[in-house]
Order: structure tokens, then sequence, then C-alpha cells
């Protein structure tokens, strides 16, 4: 591939995956306030994230129009798929950094000591997401799998779902 036209699209998708994030952070964060549990606001987030995703992933980044509804349905199944990896990894993340051993990595990361009446931590936009050890902590280990998921999901979208030249070979063969 051209270096100048991956550079393009590895801009494009970081654009389109720092949108994502956000709206991932977002639901996931805002959905706090339905639940107690730490998992159900991962899967809302999740869920939103995905199909953001997917609709910015294929049309804006790797520019995949034209290939009909089937097709298009087929490949949101198999972008699901491969973000499934992704899901697992963030649950699991969420499961034994929050909520099993939130209290041991506050302590090692030392997120007690941090005055949370002043600077970033006392802006009221910001205390809703790390104005305390718990949530910041959270917040670390979320931004955690979000930076290994952004890495994993462009080898699946790129090498998988959005293949131009899997889909051309395999016209080429029927």
């Amino acid at each position: 591939m051209n270096p100048l036209l991956l550079r393009k699209e590895l801009l494009l998708y970081s654009i389109a995956g720092t949108l994502g994030t956000i709206i991932y952070f977002f639901a996931r964060f805002y959905s706090k306030n339905l639940t107690t549990s730490v998992l159900l606001p991962v899967i809302i987030g999740q869920g939103c994230a995905i199909v953001f995703a997917f609709f910015a992933n294929k049309y804006f980044v790797f520019k995949n129009v034209g290939v009909g509804f089937k097709k298009t349905c087929q490949q949101f199944l198999e972008f699901c798929i491969g973000r499934a990896l992704v899901f697992a990894i963030d649950i699991g993340i969420a499961h034994f950094f929050v909520d099993k051993f939130g209290n041991f990595w506050i302590q090692v990361l030392r997120l007690q000591q941090i005055n949370y009446n002043s600077s970033l931590f006392s802006l009221p936009m910001l205390q809703r997401f790390v104005g305390n050890p718990y949530l910041l902590n959270e917040f670390i280990f979320t931004l955690l799998s979000q930076v290994i998921g952004v890495v994993i999901n462009y080898v699946v979208s790129k090498k998988i779902v959005f293949n131009l030249k899997k889909e051309q070979d395999i016209e080429m063969v029927y």
C-alpha cells in the first residue's frame, strides 16, 4: 500500500477511533447511574461504540461502499465477532482491575493520595469520571482496555472485515 494512503487511513482511523472512544466513555460512565454493576455500563458502552465504529470504519476510514445490503449485514456480523475479543478483554480488565482487585490497584497506583479537590479533578465535568480514587482507577483501566482495543480492531477491520482485496479476489473466482 502507498505510504501516503496508509498514513491517511491511519489518520482517519485515529479520528474515528477517538470519536468511538469518546462515545464509549460517555455511554459507559453516564450509564453508571443506572446500576451498581461495574459490568453493565461496559456492555452499554461497547454496544454504542460498536455500532458507531462499524459505520465510521466502513464509510469514513476504509471507504467500503457499494457492496449491497446483504454484504453490509455480513460485514457487520464479522465486525461484531471481531469486536467480541475486544469486548471480552474489556470485561476482563473491568472485572479484575476494577471490580475484584480495584482496592489493590488503588493502593499500588497511590490513587488515594491525590487531592481530588484541586486542578483537573475538581472540574464538575471531569469529577464524574475521575473525582475519587475508585473512579480514577476505573478510568485508567478503561483507557488501557481502549488502547488495546484500538490496535486489535484496526487489524481485524483492515485485514478481515473491510478487506477490499479479499472481496475482489472472491469476485474473480466467481
